[in-house]
């Protein structure tokens, strides 16, 4: 029985889907009907459906959570914002679909702009079979006509780092945009300090390496999985405590 489901599922093309369409839309369902029906092998991964309508930096910030094994060939379906065009951005064995409203220039890792295609968003889910069989491109490359955005970037000048909020979820967790290694290249091990835009009297001497062993109510910055800096507190919400928005900026100086 082992054998027969392995074979299975060396088959089977995963499509991990990121949107905005929000939880328990009706349109996700609809999504996967046309996909399964032009594709019945391929599987749906739901990564998160609670994008913020048109928001690419946080569909980005989600693109950046997923850890896909690049020997097997993989889909991420991003569906953040509506265009009639849609961009096929092909990375080794993952290929990437999303509307093209400048989301590709955010990705991770950055692109490489001659392995981008354009196709017809109603026909998103017949380039399966172009990826399959490594005829990507017979689409049209993208070119000049696609849309091309940065996100920005953590400053940094002389003793003191800024970095802004990309993303909180659900339990209020504030993500930003400074990653663990321009951090630890930054304070090359010096003492720093940092605190919160706006919010006096909160400051961090410290990066924690768990919320496990903190107090109930502490508030904490370390870094997560995906390596960004997080602010978080254990049983608490610290967006609505420190009154986060998407343009609140941390600063870290060196002392």
């Amino acid at each position: 029985m082992d054998i027969f489901a392995n074979e299975y599922t060396k088959k089977l093309t995963f499509v991990y889907l990121i949107s905005d369409f929000q939880n328990g839309s009706y349109k996700t369902g609809l999504l996967k009907s046309v996909w399964m029906r032009a594709n019945p092998d391929i599987h749906f991964v739901d990564i998160s459906h609670d994008i913020r309508l048109n928001n690419i930096i946080e569909a980005a910030f989600m693109v950046d959570q997923l850890m896909l094994n690049q020997d097997e060939k993989q889909v991420v379906l991003i569906k953040v914002g509506n265009t009639r065009e849609s961009v096929v951005y092909l990375q080794g064995n993952i290929l990437y679909i999303m509307p093209n409203n400048g989301l590709i220039g955010m990705l991770p890792g950055g692109f490489n702009a001659n392995n981008a295609y354009l196709c017809a968003s109603s026909e998103e889910a017949n380039v399966i079979e172009l990826f399959k069989s490594n005829r990507i491109n017979e689409l049209i490359q993208a070119g000049d006509k696609m849309e091309i955005r940065y996100q920005r970037q953590a400053n940094f000048h002389s003793d003191v780092a800024t970095a802004e909020c990309i993303y909180t979820d659900h339990l209020g967790n504030c993500y930003f945009n400074l990653k663990k290694e321009q951090f630890e290249q930054f304070t090359a091990n010096r003492n720093f300090l940092i605190r919160i835009q706006h919010i006096p009297g909160v400051e961090f001497k410290q990066i924690a390496n768990s919320i496990i062993d903190t107090y109930q109510s502490e508030a904490i910055v370390r870094f997560s999985k995906s390596g960004y800096l997080k602010l978080q507190i254990k049983q608490g919400n610290a967006k609505q405590l420190f009154r986060i928005k998407d343009d609140t900026k941390i600063i870290i100086e060196l002392k």
